[in-house]
């Protein structure tokens, strides 16, 4: 994952409910900007379809009920000697401390949303929870009003009632701020705060529990962006209506080429940031790109709003460096053709094609994904080029190619006899004339000082001269040897 945020901490006095009391409060301040996709170059790709950055914001539904506030205001004022940092209030009778005490914010389940206003700048709502089985969590801060700035913030309660930030939302024209982390089991707060403004009119704070999460999660933002490898093949699902899995491609030093595979159904889009908005990619469909070397390609995946795929729906992600092959590994030559096959026991024959097939190998040793490789076929006497074919492995990084030979005239006459001994007339010895060349089919990856080369024979022509069978002359009794010339 890519952690592109940075925190500092500092205290500040702000008033939680009413005027009668108050409570210090850690929020991070902010050090750098949250990563705006702005912040990475586009990369071109020719398609139909375009939208902007700023569509397809946010969706808002909360299928469950929103508390008021009048229920707030009554937990906060049974907690109002407690401090939402470090020095949390301890217990007065020797039992272990709540979770309210300890952070200093009443307890509200995940799943849960409330009602909320700030009547000053530095105004905050505060919630924490605990979970015993990982999730993700989605905080939503939603209904901003206009001409006001709230800020969202995630935190995690450490075992010393330290806060870790976990992620923070901090735009200051949205109308929706929204915090997400893959968390484990442990205790966690929300904060919504108060920049700037007033406004009578109520906002809604809600936190989600996603535990259909893939192992990519949390990668719902820019800056959240999981790295994908050179060459590798991902795996993930839509775990909710606000799920998009955001994956940066990292172009090598020397790279140019990127190549890449989106396999899903319908449900599942892929798009590529152009640097101004996001171009559609089509599904299942191999693709090559130009890519500036050592610079990033931002893609996303989204789920079709109007028919969202359940969250046991999967897609493939496979992306690789094409021209990033090694060596060839695994390899496989094979001829189906109706050949004699009688020049030499471990000698390939091939008439009219060759079949080659391997796999593709990247430094590590690790298959490359739609990696380019070099299928060579040459004659020696006289040398010559048979055939030479550039082909792309699958997503796997395998390959298997039938590549054509032409006709050709042989250099070489041999004379052969057939494995058959005491020829019958269905089953005889044959006499073969074959005319063949000596060739030689190379596997070669891009990246490779020489290729894997092996001899082979070219076989021009395969022609019977002779047919001779054992046949019974029953009125004599006598077996005889008959031979036919052709």
């Amino acid at each position: 994952m890519l952690k592109l945020l940075k925190y500092s901490s500092v205290a500040i006095a702000v008033t939680m409910a009413g005027s009668t009391f108050a409570s210090n409060i850690v929020v991070p301040k902010l050090i750098d900007q949250p990563v705006s996709i702005y912040d990475f170059p586009g990369t071109h790709f020719d398609g139909n379809q375009v939208r902007s950055a700023e569509e397809g914001g946010l969706k808002t539904n909360i299928p469950f009920q929103i508390q008021h506030l009048e229920r707030r205001n009554q937990i906060v004022n049974a907690m109002n000697t407690s401090t939402f940092s470090a020095g949390a209030t301890v217990s007065q009778n020797n039992t272990s401390p709540t979770l309210q005490e300890r952070s200093g914010c009443p307890e509200l389940g995940l799943d849960s949303a409330v009602y909320a206003s700030f009547s000053q700048p530095n105004d905050i709502t505060c919630f924490s929870t605990q979970i015993t089985e990982s999730t993700k969590i989605e905080g939503l801060l939603v209904n901003i009003p206009q001409g006001v700035d709230y800020n969202l913030y995630l935190f995690k309660l450490e075992d010393d009632n330290s806060l870790t930030p976990l992620d923070t939302s901090v735009s200051t024209t949205a109308v929706t701020e929204q915090v997400v982390y893959k968390a484990d089991p442990g205790a966690y707060v929300m904060v919504a705060q108060s920049i700037s403004g007033t406004s009578a009119d109520q906002s809604i704070m809600a936190w989600f529990s996603h535990p259909n999460f893939d192992a990519q999660e949390a990668n719902d933002k820019p800056g959240q962006a999981t790295t994908l490898p050179s060459n590798g093949n991902i795996v993930g699902n839509i775990d909710s209506q606000n799920d998009q899995d955001f994956f940066v491609y990292s172009a090598g030093a020397s790279q140019s080429k990127l190549s890449f595979n989106f396999a899903a159904s319908d449900q599942f889009s892929l798009e590529i940031w152009n640097g101004s908005g996001w171009t559609k990619v089509p599904n299942n469909q191999r693709l090559n790109i130009d890519v500036t070397p050592s610079t990033n390609t931002v893609f996303l995946v989204k789920g079709d709003q109007a028919n969202l795929p359940p969250t046991s729906a999967q897609y493939s992600f496979a992306v690789s460096d094409p021209l990033s092959g090694a060596s060839v590994g695994s390899i496989r030559t094979y001829n189906n053709e109706n050949l004699t096959n009688l020049l030499a026991p471990s000698l390939l024959e091939a008439h009219q094609e060759i079949g080659m097939s391997g796999t593709v190998i990247d430094g590590s040793g690790q298959p490359v994904p739609f990696g380019l490789v070099y299928l060579n076929v040459y004659n020696r006497e006289p040398i010559g080029v048979l055939a030479n074919e550039a082909i792309q492995a699958d997503e796997n990084g395998k390959f298997n190619q039938l590549v054509a030979l032409p006709d050709c005239v042989g250099a070489n006459d041999h004379t052969r006899q057939n494995r058959v001994t005491r020829g019958t007339p269905t089953r005889p010895e044959l006499t073969w004339d074959i005319n063949w060349n000596s060739g030689v089919y190379e596997y070669k990856a891009p990246n490779s000082e020489r290729g894997i080369v092996v001899e082979f024979a070219h076989i021009c022509k395969e022609k019977i001269t002779r047919s001779c069978y054992w046949d019974r002359d029953f009125s004599s009794g006598e077996d005889k040897y008959i031979c036919n010339r052709f």
